[in-house]
């Protein structure tokens, strides 16, 4: 070898062993440096980076146990990433793109209640907060690829479920361009897969662009299957919703950007579930519901027809399932409920000029009667606009008897209960009929509180203004038909909200004043 040839082998290891010599001294100070910038650019959140490691050869960075805290609730970390690389991904540099390759090992993403109320209240916008120039300082080489190797979403609260509810997260993304981008351009095909608890299964594939402002933007497919209903417990408890058991399954295309935010589901199901909606005490405030209702409905009519997400069911299905209503502020409590529940809901969307929606129900009420029902709800402009239909036969009465306790004072050791109904609302104008019927009615127990106003308070907030509903004809010996009549005095109020207070008017007052007239003569 000659002399040439040697001092050039030797120059080069030289300067290969200088770079690892920097590259170890350089480490620390980076690490301080890096976490510095990283805060100074962040509102509300705080970053820690446990350990850093330049590599100076291949121009590579590795970031190890960074936690991220909200400042507010530090207890639990927003999120911890166990390894964050980047490097440059040097096949791009023949097609002269200097463009970067990140790789996130191990991440854990907390989802707490109280830090994302908090979340929730902050004044201050997303675009401000400073998430994408954070991102930037860490490694400011645009980034080309970008992906997340088994990840997990974690809820923590005080809940006796298992705290992960996501986990095996596969992420990937790929071209995508720190820059910025044209509306609803999403210049990144990703791919993301995982498993929901031991069975269900998620799937997403679409586009993305990541660097809009002030939020990124997606578009693409989700596909849910075996989804335990369970995992949204922690949360639709919160709504007062309590699920037991059960599946659900979803397919659909999301679009959501700064420009445009829709959410479709092609198909929605839920299969072998018990679901109950509870009223509490603290959730049924009469007194806050009454200030609200004004300003609701004036809300209500004013963004409505135009909501901010765009939210469309193609179809909605509920299979084998056990649904109730749970009221526990009456005295004793009660759940009404249809067992054997078979539900479909087509073409229902929050844009109330999209489409006619249509719905069909069959079950067994308290379990044991037949229950049919249909609706279909057209597009509202011109105020609600629906027809809903209701039948229900020989149902036991004994299974009612803690809803008859609640308002009526009196029991029944037999007896069988029909209900028919039909309703139709055009132009704020409500037509229609409710016949309640009762055979073989038993009573055992004398009549308690006979001064007792019946339904004082239920009537309050029921209505929310439909007037001239219900009024009792004439009854024979064992059926009761009420005419509905009437004007809808808050057309702000959708055809949903509409048919729901239709159906408890009918119930609460056409059909218990039956109970008890009928329990009178049975005495």
């Amino acid at each position: 070898m000659s002399k040439k040839r040697i001092w050039l082998v030797g120059s080069v290891a030289l300067f290969s062993l200088l770079l690892v010599i920097f590259g170890f001294f350089i480490d620390e100070p980076l690490r301080r440096y890096m976490e510095k910038q990283v805060n100074r650019r962040l509102e509300g959140y705080t970053v820690r980076i446990g350990a850093l490691d330049f590599h100076p050869l291949g121009l590579s960075l590795d970031l190890k146990e960074v936690v991220i805290s909200q400042e507010a609730y530090p207890t639990p970390p927003a999120a911890t990433i166990q390894k964050l690389s980047a490097s440059i991904q040097w096949r791009k540099i023949l097609s002269a793109d200097i463009v970067s390759d990140w790789r996130i090992e191990r991440p854990v993403l907390y989802l707490n209640f109280k830090q994302a109320k908090k979340e929730a209240r902050d004044e201050t916008p997303v675009k401000e907060k400073g998430w994408q120039e954070a991102v930037q300082s860490i490694y400011p080489v645009t980034i080309n690829h970008f992906e997340i190797i088994d990840g997990e979403i974690t809820y923590l609260d005080n809940s006796p479920l298992k705290q992960v509810q996501i986990h095996h997260l596969q992420f990937q993304a790929e071209n995508i361009r720190n820059v910025e981008s044209e509306k609803n351009v999403y210049p990144s095909p990703v791919h993301l897969e995982a498993t929901v608890f031991d069975s269900g299964k998620v799937e997403a594939d679409g586009r993305a662009d990541f660097m809009s402002k002030p939020h990124p933007g997606i578009k693409g497919r989700l596909i849910l299957e075996q989804i335990d209903l369970n995992v949204f417990e922690p949360i639709l408890r919160r709504y007062n919703i309590a699920v037991g058991g059960g599946a659900g399954a979803l397919a659909g295309k999301v679009e959501f950007s700064p420009h445009t935010k829709v959410v479709q589901l092609e198909r929605l199901s839920i299969r072998k579930a018990r679901v109950d909606y509870i009223r509490n005490p603290q959730s049924g405030a009469s007194q806050k519901v009454e200030k609200g209702t004004a300003r609701t409905a004036k809300e209500a009519s004013e963004t409505t027809h135009a909501p901010e997400v765009l939210f469309q069911i193609d179809r909605f299905e509920i299979h084998e399932s056990d649904v109730g209503f749970v009221n526990k502020t009456a005295d004793p409590n009660y759940r009404l409920f249809v067992t054997d529940t078979e539900f479909r809901l087509t073409g229902f969307s929050n844009h109330q000029t999209r489409g006619t929606a249509v719905a069909d129900l069959k079950g067994k009420w308290m379990g044991n009667g037949k229950l049919g029902a249909s609706a279909q709800f057209r597009p509202e402009s011109k105020g609600p606009d629906l027809d809903l239909a209701i039948v229900m036969e020989k149902a036991q009465l004994r299974s009612m008897n803690d809803l008859l306790r609640a308002y009526g004072d009196f029991d029944v050791t037999e007896g069988l209960f029909s209900f028919y109904m039909e309703v139709s609302v055009k132009q704020d104008e409500v037509t229609g009929y409710v016949k309640p019927l009762f055979k073989k009615l038993k009573v055992y127990d004398k009549r308690q509180d006979k001064d007792k106003k019946l339904f004082r308070k239920l009537y309050e907030g029921l209505v929310g203004g439909i007037s001239k509903l219900l009024e009792n004809k004439p009854r024979d010996e064992v059926a009761t038909q009420a005419d509905l009549s009437g004007e809808i005095q808050n057309p702000q109020s959708n055809s949903w909200e509409v048919a729901v207070r239709l159906v408890q008017n009918a119930f609460f007052k056409a059909i218990l004043p039956g109970f008890e007239k009928e329990a009178s003569g049975g005495r």
